[in-house]
C-alpha cells in the first residue's frame, strides 16, 4: 500500500512494498557513501566517473574536500568497504526536506497519481522502469522522477505523451549502469536495450528496443552540484544542491514513485506553478545559483523555450523573474563560454535544435531580444556554430 492506500502493482501484477532507503545515523550504518560523509577525516563533496564509454562502479570515484582543483578525478573508489575511515555523517535525502515540502500528488491535481501509473506501468512505457527503481533502493539508493515529467503529469499532461522519462538519485554513474544492466539481464532483454552514457553530462540512458530513435528512453542523471565546484563533472545526494543547479524552478519537483509523494525542494515549484496563483499565473523563476558559464546559457536556451510554450497560458505568464535574471547577466558570458573549451558551443547548439525546432522564427527571435543583449550575442553563437 502507498499513503493513499492504494496498492502499487508492477507489470507482472506483484505487489511493491514502497520503501525509503534509509540510514541508521551513526558509524555502525549501512548503504551507499552520501555526500556529507567523511573519509580520511575529509567531507565527501560528490562522485565523479572516469569512464568515457558505458561506465561500471569501478568508473565511479569519491571526491573529496580538496580535490575539486585537481586536474582529473581522483582515483578513490565509492565502495563503503573500500573505505576503513568512513565515517557516516552525511544526511539520507528525505532528511533535507521538510514534511511540508513532501505533499501527496493528489492533493496537488487530482488524477495526478494514476497519471503517474499509467507513465510508468503503461504499455508505452520501458518494462524495465519500475524493477530498476526497486533494484536501485534495495542497493540503499534513493531515485525519484525528475525535470519535465513530474512538471507536466501534475499540470494534467497525457502520460502517453511524454516519451522521453528523467530520474535522478544517489547512484552515481557507473552504479546506475551496473544496476540497469542487471535488471535487464534479469528481464532477458539486455540484446534488445540498448544503454548509452554522456561523459560531458554524466547522463545515462536506456533506450527501447524496438524504435530506439523514436521510442520512450529513460535518461538518468545523479543529484547536481554545482558545476564550478570542480574542474571536472560530478553528481550528489543534496535534494536542496540538486535543485538549485536546475534552470527553473517549475523544473525542479520530484516525484517517488515508491511512496507516492511529490517533493518540492524549494517550496517554490508548484506556487510557480501556478497552484497558488488565483487566476493559475505560472512564473518562470531560474532557480540557478552556480556561476557557471555554460549552466548559465542553457537556462536561457531554455527560458526562451519555455516563454514560447506557455505564453498562451489560460492564466497567464509572468516572465519578468527570468527577464531580470537574464538582463543582470555578465557581459562577457559569451568570452567564459569560449573558455569552456571548444565542445561547449557544439553542445549549446545541440540543446537549442532541441529546445527551439525552428530557431530562426520571428517568435523566437523577438523572445530572445525580450531577454537583453547578452542573450542576444549567446542565441547569435549558438545558432551559427556547426554541430
Amino acid at each position: 500500500m502507498d499513503g493513499t492506500g492504494r496498492e502499487l502493482k508492477e507489470p507482472t501484477g506483484t505487489p511493491l512494498v514502497p520503501r525509503q532507503p534509509g540510514r541508521v545515523t551513526g558509524d555502525d550504518s549501512t548503504g551507499p557513501i552520501l555526500a556529507g560523509d567523511t573519509v580520511e577525516g575529509r567531507p565527501v563533496v560528490g562522485f565523479a566517473c572516469t569512464a568515457t564509454g558505458l561506465p561500471t562502479a569501478a568508473d565511479d570515484q569519491l571526491v573529496l574536500e580538496g580535490d575539486e582543483g585537481s586536474g582529473p578525478p581522483p582515483r578513490r573508489s565509492t565502495d563503503p568497504a573500500a573505505q576503513p575511515s568512513l565515517s557516516r555523517t552525511g544526511r539520507a535525502p528525505h532528511e533535507q526536506i521538510g514534511p511540508a515540502l513532501s505533499r501527496d500528488p493528489e492533493a496537488v491535481c487530482p488524477g495526478s497519481t494514476s497519471r503517474f501509473e499509467e507513465l510508468l506501468y503503461g504499455p508505452s512505457s520501458l518494462v524495465c522502469t519500475m524493477p530498476l527503481i526497486e533494484q536501485l533502493a534495495a542497493s540503499g539508493h534513493h531515485s525519484w522522477l525528475s525535470g519535465g515529467t513530474p512538471r507536466d503529469l501534475l499540470s494534467g499532461a497525457d502520460p502517453a505523451d511524454v516519451n522521453d522519462v528523467d530520474l535522478t538519485g544517489t547512484a552515481p554513474a557507473g552504479a546506475f549502469t551496473d544496476t540497469a544492466r542487471a535488471v535487464l539481464d534479469l528481464d532477458g532483454i539486455s540484446a534488445e536495450h540498448v544503454q548509452r552514457f554522456n561523459p560531458w553530462t554524466l547522463t545515462c540512458g536506456i533506450l527501447d528496443p524496438v524504435d530506439r530513435t523514436h521510442g520512450p528512453t529513460l535518461d538518468y542523471r545523479g543529484l547536481g552540484v554545482p558545476r564550478d565546484v570542480a574542474r571536472f563533472r560530478m553528481t550528489g545526494s543534496d535534494l536542496l544542491q540538486d535543485a538549485r543547479q536546475r534552470d527553473l524552478t517549475v523544473n525542479t519537483l520530484l516525484y517517488d514513485p515508491l511512496l507516492n509523494v511529490v517533493v518540492d525542494p524549494l517550496g517554490d515549484a508548484l506556487d510557480d506553478l501556478g497552484y497558488a496563483a488565483p487566476q493559475g499565473t505560472r512564473r518562470l523563476v531560474p532557480a540557478l545559483v552556480s556561476q557557471d558559464p555554460m549552466a548559465s546559457a542553457e537556462v536561457l536556451l531554455r527560458g526562451v523555450k519555455f516563454l514560447l510554450r506557455w505564453q498562451g497560458h489560460p492564466g497567464g505568464l509572468d516572465d519578468e523573474p527570468l527577464r531580470a535574471w537574464a538582463l543582470a547577466l555578465p557581459d562577457d558570458l559569451p568570452d567564459r563560454i569560449d573558455a569552456c573549451g571548444p565542445e561547449a558551443w557544439h553542445h549549446l547548439r545541440a540543446l537549442l535544435e532541441q529546445c527551439l525546432p525552428h530557431p530562426a522564427s520571428p517568435a523566437v527571435l523577438e523572445t530572445v531580444h525580450r531577454l537583453g543583449g547578452v542573450a542576444v550575442r549567446v542565441y547569435a553563437r549558438c545558432a551559427t556554430e556547426a554541430v
